[in-house]
């Protein structure tokens, strides 16, 4: 019993096909949704960090009048401090005069002498009352003068501190503006890449639904399918071809297999002389086509084929760059996709014919997921 259930779950496994990371048309009207959406949020912290900006500058310029004024405020009670020191001298001046004018010279003895000076008892008070009275004045002038230079002196210093408090706090907000225009730079400088990935996949959206493919369908899958191979059916093809009977024929005409597929080797080398063309294997769809999808930076093409409904992978590497197809066009196996080359980490021109079967992952899957389902070659090639 225990046996039969587990010969159950293998036949299940074998039957469904794997579907994780498999491209419907709706992924592809998602991603439109979701670079829409980021573009907003962009635009919009672009547009609060601008308003942040502006606020940030008025207040900047709102503390440079307040240190523009306290710069006048400095410099108006420096002319009072001045002003000040002369009244003092003024005040010490007629001081002296009045002192004078009763002949009354420093010293307690002066004093005296002009008050006993007196011929009667009241001119005698009447003189010391004077004497008393202007010593007074004088003395409560000084002070109220020495006063207000040393009033006027801690408001400079608290002004020239307010000053450089405002200063500080200028070169804070100055320091605030730079990190949000650097920051707003930032955000627009990825601006342009989300509107470019919106275009990317709204072009892609209308050109799959152009092709009748709906939100649910798997792109190459289900809607948009390369032509199936068809089983000795390969059209018109060069005189030296090498056709199976599934309808896949070898890459080139002739040659020889330099190294086989396996033990670490992900296809198999085929050799001729430099620039022999090379044809696609089967009708198919162009997948890509360059220099940029592995570390070694071949050029290659890489093809998908419908067989019986399954997509198949086939890669055909270090190629001249002078590739003859171009992405998305469809080609049959007498179609001059490329020509030997010795292209990226090579010893010498040759073909690197690689294949890999569709386990749900769809016409657009990602190579890293590619490699991961990679076949002999012959399994569908014709061994020559």
């Amino acid at each position: 019993m225990k046996r039969r259930f587990i010969l159950i779950i293998l036949i299940i496994a074998i039957l469904i096909p794997e579907t994780t990371n498999a491209t419907t048309l709706k992924e592809y009207e998602d991603a439109v949704a979701k670079y829409t959406a980021e573009l907003k949020e962009k635009e919009a912290k672009i547009a609060k960090s601008k308003e942040e900006v502006e606020e940030v500058k008025r207040n900047i310029a709102k503390i440079e009048g307040q240190i523009a004024q306290a710069e006048t405020d400095i410099k108006n009670l420096e002319a009072e401090i001045e002003k000040s020191n002369q009244e003092i001298v003024k005040k010490s001046e007629e001081s002296k005069k009045i002192m004078e004018y009763y002949q009354i010279e420093d010293g307690d003895n002066a004093y005296l002498e002009y008050a006993f000076g007196a011929e009667t008892i009241t001119d005698m008070i009447y003189r010391l009352s004077i004497v008393e009275q202007l010593t007074a004045y004088n003395d409560q002038i000084m002070k109220e003068l020495t006063q207000l230079i040393e009033q006027n002196k801690q408001k400079k210093q608290s002004l020239e501190a307010k000053k450089t408090e405002l200063s500080t706090l200028r070169k804070k907000l100055e320091s605030e503006k730079e990190r949000i225009i650097e920051e707003i730079n930032g955000i627009e400088g990825t601006v342009p890449d989300t509107k470019g990935q919106i275009e990317l996949y709204k072009n892609r959206v209308a050109y799959y639904k152009s092709k009748g493919c709906k939100s649910n369908d798997i792109i190459g899958v289900t809607c948009d399918k390369p032509k199936q191979v068809e089983s000795n059916s390969s059209g018109n093809v060069t005189p030296g071809a090498l056709i199976g009977p599934n309808g896949f024929r070898f890459p080139i005409d002739g040659g020889r297999i330099s190294w086989n597929y396996g033990n670490g080797h992900k296809g198999v080398d085929i050799v001729k002389g430099c620039g022999t063309p090379v044809h696609a294997i089967a009708p198919g769809r162009v997948y890509y086509v360059g220099n940029t999808l592995d570390i070694y930076h071949a050029y290659m093409v890489l093809i998908v084929h419908n067989v019986n409904g399954r997509l198949v992978f086939s890669q055909y590497a270090h190629v001249q760059p002078n590739i003859q197809v171009s992405v998305g066009q469809d080609v049959d196996s007498n179609t001059i996709i490329a020509y030997m080359g010795s292209t990226g980490n090579s010893s010498g021109c040759h073909l690197h014919l690689e294949m890999a079967n569709d386990y749900g992952w769809g016409y657009n899957t990602k190579y890293e997921i590619y490699i991961k389902h990679i076949i002999n070659p012959f399994t569908y090639v014709p061994r020559p």
